[in-house]
């Protein structure tokens, strides 16, 4: 491309592209509000602007230069540049005169805008106030206005809303006069004066229709509008800020300045972009002079990158100014990313130090060549952050007198010899402190090396074996063709393996676990023998002793649960046999545990164990199969009645007191269960589950008893174990719900809280009863993930009430052991409320008394952090457990729940009449508020109330109900309720 097309390409692209802008621009300015003539107007000054500039970019670049190496002046550049500058002033003129004009046109139609709604709604207004006043009960002029107002009719709110969109400083308002003989305007609605700027404006509007722009004191310019409401004496005003309605056109003028200012910055951008260029050619022809001294350069680089070693060279200050191939591939960095770096970011002892200076250099150094420091191994860091150890000589250079001189680095791997060295160090210090007793002989079975284990273990020092036989050693113990065998191993394999007895200096025995190998030469042929051995003689003894700990209880001597299994299992073996599994289980055994200690408890198994092994037949095999259980196999072959006369025994033995500590009379009993053999199963596994399901048979009667299998047992554990599975089942799918029962204040019937109760329907439909899966629950730890749930849906569903008004004070959520003893039970329960968002005294935990009576030490700190956090703690079903003053003070409890055991019968039997008395009296004596469950009788609910019981909850008022139809119970008059019967 020629100079001159160059310059008509950029120029007309310039002309087409600023033209196009000024089009569109402008066109977008009449889309967006402005008025056809203006972006007529703007649009002619715009192609104006563009052809004056277009001329101007076009001398620029013609008279930028005509030499190849001679740039246009930097002062007829700059003076090129100020002359389109100054075209731009007549520009901004034109565009503050337009915006001027425009202003006053956009003024004028709002203003008429405004008069035009203000008067249609006051005429509106007008006629509702008329309206009214001729009702059957007339409405005041005032009240009307007021009603207008606030609610916002008669088109008050759509002039509201009108002005709003003129911009958001507007305002609505109506004013009167408080009296025919006061002058002041008073804003409706408001009761206060209308502002003073405003007052000629309201008595101007009175007598029909008036606007102006008025500016209040110390404010912006306000166009404003007042039209007269002559049946209420009153004017309707409405106001918008001036600035906010010709915001639209100061918009358009500031984009029309920035079209002509964009212009400017694209014409002194292009000029000065062609003066570049201009130099760039100039650079060149400098280029072309430097050929030969890059060739030169060439020559020495393919010189420096073909050097085998990695090279560097380095300037003063440690900085890599060149680095060839092999020592980027050394330290594994791109050539680009070495150089400018220091070389202390690859020495890291280097740049462990306080400065970063490579060596320090002086001038005669520099001058000799001196080599800065003795070849040696240094560490560098690779890019990948890994340690290698290159062997380095860096020496002092320069390329001439005038030079400051540079640095040349030397570099070779050093990583695999010294590898090599330090496997051998490394080598060396295993054999020397090494545990195992390690001895090096030649093949005539010389000692030529020992390390400190075999000193130590053998107690030999080293002086004393070395060049000695290993038969220094030899025990006696084992015959010549034990050592023939191991020879021969040794020779065949290269390897043997076994335990030794030998003899320590002194004449101790000891057995050895020892490895012997053969080392090969370079040649393949044995050089050496190397032993390596450990003195095992202790971990014998421990072995066998661990084997009789593995099969024996420790406690009580007796065959353990592995072995006992075994045995039961070689019985049944046996031909013709005919026997039966005694499941001996102790009760009452962890009471001791917890009152008196492990001590006492273990004295307890010890002695049952002797009284069970007294008591069976010495025939019979006995063991201890559990903590507390204890397993017995006799023959039966006369029948089954030999197990219960055997059983008998063995409870009657059992009974007799225990003595343990300073205790003599320690109690227990026993409950036994018993499987047969062929009739109730026919393997050890089955026999011992039969058993055990006897147990709880046996249990369920009291304790102190036997039973044997049958198959109900077993159906029954089947059934237990299925509802494990679809209680975890129901917990995953979501079948469980919560539902709500009321808690209802006596004194006037009213709602105050209601209690959370879980309730689970299958897939089915089928309801299952808490009374059925809530054991089960306790028992296999399924309670706390279901309690979790109840107490999230509770705060979520008090938080849905609170939002909806809900006059329901709190919700009551049971609470388990399982929960109560879990150790994060308080932050899950601040995790809870903080995620439903409800404060702590909507919720209240009940607890049992069983629950107090079992609660140790940490129960106790936990209810604690628990009522501070304002959760209020309540005792369920109060009078039917281990009932006991004591926890009443020693725990935070705020409310007992009479159980409804002692409410059925009231108010015709006169025990439990007393009994409910005296537990709300001693209620109130300590400041405790009082709650009767089971309410289902009107005579039941006004005995309660009559004698002071606070709150009640029963189906008499409601049974537990879904949410939705727990919440339509509020609107009912619950004193209404008719004495036959309450809500089932």
């Amino acid at each position: 491309m020629t100079r001159r097309t160059y310059i008509a390409s950029v120029t007309i692209a310039y002309a087409v592209g600023a033209t196009l802008w000024i089009y569109l621009s402008d066109r977008f300015i009449e889309g967006v509000g402005g008025s056809i003539g203006f972006g007529l107007f703007s649009t002619l000054k715009g192609l104006v602007f563009v052809a004056v500039t277009t001329a101007l970019l076009y001398l620029a670049l013609h008279t930028a230069g005509t030499e190849r190496t001679r740039p246009m002046p930097k002062l007829r550049a700059w003076l090129l540049f100020v002359s389109l500058a100054l075209v731009t002033l007549p520009a901004g003129l034109i565009s503050y005169a337009v915006f001027r004009s425009a202003s006053d046109t956009l003024l004028g139609e709002r203003r008429g805008q405004l008069e035009f709604m203000t008067e249609a709604v006051a005429r509106s207004i007008d006629g509702e106030v008329a309206r009214r006043m001729t009702e059957a009960t007339p409405a005041a002029p005032q009240d009307t206005l007021l009603s207008i107002v606030t609610e916002g009719g008669a088109g008050f709110n759509r002039l509201g809303s009108f002005v709003g969109l003129m911009g958001g400083s507007a305002r609505v308002l109506i004013a009167t006069r408080p009296g025919s003989g006061d002058a002041r305007w008073m804003i409706v609605g408001r009761q206060q004066a209308l502002p003073e700027a405003l007052t000629p404006l309201a008595s101007a509007g009175a007598g029909g229709l008036a606007s102006d722009v008025i500016t209040p004191a110390g404010g912006t310019p306000l166009l404003v509008a007042a039209a007269t409401i002559p049946s209420a004496n009153a004017v309707l005003i409405s106001s918008v800020a001036t600035s906010d309605v010709v915001d639209d056109v100061r918009g358009i003028a500031f984009l029309s300045a920035i079209t002509a200012a964009a212009c400017l910055l694209v014409a002194g951008v292009l000029t000065l972009l062609f003066i570049q260029h201009q130099r760039l050619r100039a650079a060149l022809a400098e280029a072309d002079q430097k050929a030969a001294l890059h060739a030169a350069e060439e020559r020495f680089r393919a010189t420096f990158e073909q050097a085998a070693e990695g090279i560097a060279h380095l300037d003063l200050d440690g900085r890599f100014l060149r680095v060839n191939e092999a020592f980027c591939a050394l330290l594994g960095y791109e050539r680009d990313e070495l150089l400018g770096r220091s070389y202390a970011d690859v020495r890291p002892d280097i740049r462990a130090q306080a400065t970063g200076a490579v060596v320090p250099v002086d001038g005669t150094s520099l001058a000799s060549g001196t080599v800065l420091e003795e070849p040696g191994d240094q560490p560098h860091l690779t890019r990948a952050g890994t340690e290698i150890w290159l062997s380095c000589v860096r020496s002092i250079a320069r390329d001439s007198l005038e030079d400051e001189g540079y640095v040349i680095l030397m570099a070779s791997d050093a990583t695999a010899r010294r590898a090599a060295e330090h496997r051998l160090t490394l080598a060396q210090a295993v054999f020397t402190n090494t545990q195992e007793g390690l001895v090096v002989t030649d093949l005539a079975g010389r000692i030529t090396a020992v390390n400190k284990a075999f000193v130590a273990i053998t107690g030999y020092e080293e002086a004393e074996v070395l060049g000695q036989n290993m038969r220094v050693l030899n025990s006696g113990r084992h015959d010549e063709l034990f050592y023939q065998l191991m020879w021969g191993t040794l020779k065949d394999t290269g390897v043997w393996r076994g335990e030794i007895w030998n003899r320590r200096k002194g004449g101790p025995y000891y057995l050895q676990q020892t490895v012997i190998s053969t080392v090969y030469g370079r040649t393949g042929a044995p050089e050496s023998y190397v032993g390596a051995f450990n003195d095992i003689t202790q971990a014998r003894r421990s072995e066998i002793e661990v084997d009789r700990l593995t099969r024996y209880d420790s406690l009580t001597g007796l065959p353990n649960r592995t072995l006992t299994y075994s045995l039961i299992e070689h019985a049944l073996t046996r031909t013709d046999t005919r026997c039966a599994v005694l499941y001996i289980d102790i009760d009452h055994l962890k009471t001791i545990n917890d009152s008196l200690g492990f001590a006492a408890g273990d004295a307890v198994l010890r002695g049952a164990a002797e009284r069970i092994r007294k008591t069976t037949p010495e025939d019979a095999t006995l063991g201890r199969y559990g903590a507390d259980e204890f397993v017995v196999v006799i023959d039966v072959d006369k029948g089954p009645e030999e197990a219960v006369r055997l059983s008998e025994r063995l409870i009657k033995a059992l009974a007799e007191p225990f003595a343990a500590e300073d205790v003599s009379d320690l109690f227990v009993n026993a409950s036994i269960g018993i499987s047969l053999f062929p009739e109730d199963a026919s393997d050890p596994t089955t026999m011992l589950q039969h058993a055990h399901s006897a147990v709880y048979k046996a249990k369920s009667r009291g304790g102190r008893t036997y039973a044997f299998y049958t198959d109900a047992l077993t159906r029954d554990a089947r059934a237990r174990v299925q509802l494990v599975a679809n209680l975890r089942r129901a917990l995953t799918d979501g079948e469980f719900t919560v539902h709500f029962q009321p808690i209802v204040r006596l004194a006037d019937q009213t709602i105050v809280g209601a209690e959370a109760l879980v309730r689970w329907v299958t897939p089915e439909g089928e309801m299952i009863g808490p009374d059925r899966f809530i054991p089960v629950a306790e028992d296999t730890g399924l309670i706390v993930p279901l309690g979790d749930f109840v107490l999230t849906t509770a705060c979520a569903q008090m938080a849905a009430w609170r939002r909806a008004g809900l006059p329901c004070g709190f919700v009551a959520v049971n609470i388990s052991a399982g929960q109560l003893n879990a150790t994060d039970i308080v932050a899950r329960t601040e995790a809870a409320l903080a995620a439903a968002g409800v404060p702590a005294d909507s919720i209240e935990f009940e607890i049992t008394e069983s629950m107090l009576f079992d609660a140790d030490s940490s129960a106790e700190t936990t209810l604690n952090r628990i009522a501070g956090l304002g959760i209020r703690v309540a005792i369920d079903d109060f009078g039917t457990g281990y009932s006991s003053l004591a926890y009443l003070k020693r725990f935070p409890i705020s409310r007992l729940k009479i159980d409804q055991s002692f409410v059925r019968d009231l108010p015709t039997s006169a025990v439990d009449g007393e009994l409910v008395r005296a537990m709300i009296a001693m209620a109130r004596a300590l400041d405790i508020e009082i709650l009767a469950e089971g309410v289902e009788e009107a005579g039941q609910m006004a005995f309660l109330a009559s004698h002071g019981c606070t709150y009640g909850q029963g189906y008499y008022w409601s049974r537990p109900l879904p949410p939705e139809r727990f919440e339509a119970l509020f609107p009912k008059v619950l004193g209404a309720v008719s004495g036959s019967a309450g809500v089932r």
